[in-house]
């Protein structure tokens, strides 16, 4: 849900690229959260909320969702280029666990979690760690296969990475500060922009 309000407030203008609320935009919405110093946008009114109270999110709220996602995108990035790879070289990307299966793609694109790719070259797999435990238990061919993925793998320390942090902090912005990466979202935004 986060991924998903995160992008709509973005390609609406209601935060920046830096995740900052906008001032400029009029709304009874939009508010300044004095006890935390912070803008804040106010999604549920009180009187409509369970227990009377406002939900709201903040751009201490916005700004951890950004450093999560630029950790993603920052390590598939330097995985890639580690590799000698670029995003073209990548047929499929699979997006496994139980928060991967309600994910909305786009939204993750929107927002530079994922990359600005075909859609169509992203998969769920849904628990795959407990996919493949059931099926180690069950087949000695899968724990044969377990064992030889294991050993062909190697180890890399994102953050000792030479350019991680340099990759990291490209990515904090939504969606990044290289828009050439991220084509489909430039286009929302022009989009948006002529309405």
């Amino acid at each position: 849900g986060l991924i998903d309000l995160i992008a709509e407030m973005f390609l609406s203008g209601i935060i920046d690229s830096k995740g900052k609320i906008s001032r400029e935009v009029s709304s009874d919405r939009i508010r300044y959260d004095e006890d935390l110093d912070v803008m804040e946008y106010v999604l549920v009114r009180d009187k409509d909320s369970y227990d009377g109270r406002d939900i709201t999110i903040n751009e201490i709220d916005i700004d951890n969702l950004l450093r999560a996602k630029a950790a993603v995108y920052s390590g598939l990035s330097v995985l890639l280029n580690s590799a000698g790879l670029t995003l073209r070289d990548v047929d499929k990307i699979i997006i496994a666990g139980g928060v991967g299966s309600n994910l909305h793609i786009r939204n993750a694109i929107n927002i530079g979690l994922l990359p600005d790719v075909d859609e169509s070259k992203y998969y769920y797999m849904g628990n795959a760690s407990l996919i493949g435990a059931y099926l180690c238990l069950l087949f000695q061919e899968a724990r044969d296969k377990a064992k030889e993925i294991s050993d062909s793998m190697t180890y890399i320390e994102l953050s000792t990475f030479p350019s991680y942090m340099e990759e990291f902090i490209k990515a904090c912005f939504i969606p990044h500060t290289d828009l050439n990466l991220f084509p489909g979202v430039v286009g929302l935004l022009e989009k948006n922009k002529r309405r």
